[in-house]
């Protein structure tokens, strides 16, 4: 409101973040290799930092799930230089509300942006390295099921990378020259052109009909006809 810009936490490239029932967020810390929880006043706890174990490599997008739980990407996109790798593979994880932690699944080879379908029984995970979108169905105790294929990316200007749902089930995808945007059946729709590569995107505003999405340099503000998926 005040038109300045303060710097909240400063931990050494923080990625994908969320916000938990009450309001705090919720972010992934690559330098920390943790999931930590941020106060307003910048303070911050460790919410995970571990599987049996080991620790995560280098925690990249987390998002709610429908029961209330954090899911997360575990890549080493940005697994800190000179610092080993504990844990032999690049997970997608459950953060329970007890503090559990659960590996869902781990065939991917550069798990990054997750998102939920609106009705909560799918989960689609992008493979930065591979440049697919993959899709799950979610079985009633929250293990993904029948992965499969749901879409690729093709062209050298940008990776999949961050993502959302619209109302209609609509998944929106940051990669080369812009957000690519499939239906809930696979199809590719087109692609939201955006003047500078995109890395991650979260609908706005009070209707939820605004795009904000962060590029290499800027932020960018885009007014749209869908209305964004609110999360649970």
């Amino acid at each position: 409101p005040n038109g300045r810009v303060e710097t909240l936490l400063s931990i050494g490239d923080p990625d994908g973040s969320t916000l938990d029932a009450q309001g705090h967020l919720v972010t992934t810390a690559s330098v920390l290799r943790a999931i930590i929880q941020v106060a307003p006043d910048g303070q911050y706890k460790l919410l995970a930092s571990s599987y049996q174990g080991k620790k995560f490599n280098s925690p990249n997008d987390i998002i709610v799930g429908p029961d209330g739980a954090f899911y997360f990407t575990d890549p080493t996109l940005d697994l800190v230089k000179g610092e080993k790798q504990e844990t032999p593979f690049q997970g997608v994880y459950r953060l329970g509300k007890d503090g559990s932690v659960r590996l869902l699944t781990h065939d991917l080879v550069q798990p990054n942006g997750l998102a939920f379908s609106p009705d909560g029984k799918r989960l689609y995970i992008d493979d930065t390295e591979k440049k697919e979108i993959r899709v799950y169905d979610v079985a009633a105790n929250e293990e993904l099921k029948n992965g499969r294929l749901f879409g690729k990316e093709e062209g050298d200007d940008g990776v999949p990378d961050g993502m959302r749902v619209d109302t209609q089930g609509n998944v929106y995808v940051t990669g080369p020259q812009g957000i690519w945007v499939w239906d809930p059946a696979g199809k590719r729709i087109g692609t939201i052109l955006v003047p500078e590569s995109p890395a991650n995107l979260n609908w706005g505003d009070a209707d939820y009909q605004t795009l904000y999405i962060t590029g290499k340099t800027s932020v960018y503000r885009l007014r749209a006809k869908a209305h964004g998926f609110v999360p649970w």
